[in-house]
């Protein structure tokens, strides 16, 4: 089964004179080029306005003024809008394959790399909480989770049996409530994702508030 590329547009945290860099290299690679038919003016508005980019890049070098700036991002605004008509054209007509979308100046996108079973949350940490009862816990988020999983031991931590679900919750922290003031309790947490539950974290320990 043939690999179906995606285009990658690619016009994120670029800069003024990047875009025109950008713009520039897509006229030049889709001139002639017999893998893409445009509209007849898609080109020639194209490099107007990578042009017309590069002035206000100029005079907001020289002066820097507020209308100068203003005009420039008009500009920018312009020529993303001619970029992103021309990728639609591009992915239209280039039919998923990788070489002809490279060869109109595009990248294409990074393939989603699965993730795995995933490590334990570091940093796992407790501490009493602000109303009685509680226990405030915190640790640092991991990417690709989908929910994390709290467990909570009473008693012998050292015992598998004595652990029991405490909460699930999508943020790096949570408060158990309703805990037994002053009594010593013991917690860890994993870090759950589509390839099913992750590694267990070291035990915190902390008595309730």
């Amino acid at each position: 089964m043939k690999k179906v590329e995606k285009l990658k547009v690619g016009l994120v945290s670029l800069t003024p004179t990047a875009l025109v860099e950008k713009g520039r290299k897509h006229v030049e690679s889709c001139t002639d080029n017999t893998d893409v038919t445009l509209p007849p003016t898609l080109l020639t508005e194209l490099g107007d306005a990578c042009d017309a980019l590069d002035a206000a890049n100029i005079a907001v070098e020289k002066n820097g003024g507020k209308q100068d700036r203003i005009r420039r991002a008009t500009r920018v605004t312009e020529l993303k809008a001619l970029i992103w008509l021309l990728a639609g054209h591009v992915e239209l007509q280039c039919g998923g394959i990788g070489e002809k979308i490279v060869g109109t100046g595009f990248d294409l996108r990074k393939a989603p790399q699965p993730v795995g079973v995933l490590e334990a949350p570091p940093n796992f940490r407790a501490e009493r909480g602000k109303q009685r009862g509680d226990v405030d816990l915190r640790w640092n988020a991991k990417r690709g989770r989908t929910i994390y999983t709290l467990q909570i031991n009473s008693g012998d931590p050292k015992l598998e049996e004595d652990w029991k679900w405490a909460a699930s919750t999508t943020r790096n922290f949570h408060t158990l409530t309703g805990l037994e003031t002053d009594k010593q309790y013991f917690f860890r947490v994993r870090a759950n994702s589509a390839a099913g539950a992750g590694k267990l974290s070291d035990v915190a320990t902390s008595k309730a508030a």
